[in-house]
């Protein structure tokens, strides 16, 4: 059987309530505890956007010029919703998180290597069967996700890499139809039956043929 691995990108309070958020972000959470609470899941990966206090005066921040990924603070920290679902549902060596100071983190790509290693060390899938799958959920769909996604495809090229649509939010809902657009082109792209488990709606899979 093909093990799992659910990745929460970005789901900060800042992206959520915060300077950074919208009301499509607040409506995704429910989407991404409820992912976590299925408990299919072998491991989960939570990256953090992490900035240092200098972060005005990096080319990102002149762009974005909103203080933001300051360890410490209340907008840092991931949603209380999706913290208790984790907890609930996964042992403590089987949550890790990457802090990345950029949209994209190499550090989060060789993780998933190791896991990928891990796993085809194991040889649990059958025959035809994908060893692994890395769902994403989280914010922003334009930036950090698709990101991400580009991580994934090329540190694990031969895993099954999807997308929970509902489970992801961008700057607006045009943004994140053109997120989900462009990472449909990475590999082959097809939309998933929708899921029946909790309220997940649907899943874009990111596959090569």
């Amino acid at each position: 059987m093909a093990k799992k691995v659910l990745v929460i990108t970005d789901a900060q309070n800042e992206f959520i309530t915060g300077a950074l958020g919208n009301k499509e972000c607040e409506a995704a959470v429910k989407n991404i505890v409820a992912a976590a609470e299925s408990g299919e899941y072998y491991k989960v990966i939570i990256t953090k956007d992490t900035h240092t206090a200098d972060y005005l005066d990096t080319q990102e921040g002149k762009r974005l010029p909103i203080l933001h990924g300051q360890e410490g603070t209340a907008g840092y920290e991931i949603h209380p919703d999706i913290v208790k679902a984790v907890r609930e549902q996964y042992a403590p060596e089987n949550v890790i998180t990457v802090k990345k100071p950029t949209f994209g983190s190499p550090e989060f790509g060789k993780l998933l290597k190791t896991i990928w290693e891990e796993v085809t060390a194991a040889g649990e899938a059958a025959e035809g069967e994908y060893p692994m799958e890395v769902d994403f959920t989280g914010f922003c769909t334009g930036i950090c996700v698709l990101s991400n996604v580009v991580m994934a495809k090329a540190y694990v090229p031969e895993a099954r890499v999807c997308v929970i649509e509902n489970a992801c939010a961008c700057v607006t809902p045009q943004t994140h139809q053109t997120a989900i657009a462009a990472m449909g082109q990475i590999g082959r792209a097809h939309v998933r039956t929708p899921v029946t488990h909790n309220n997940l709606v649907c899943r874009l899979l990111l596959e090569k043929k």
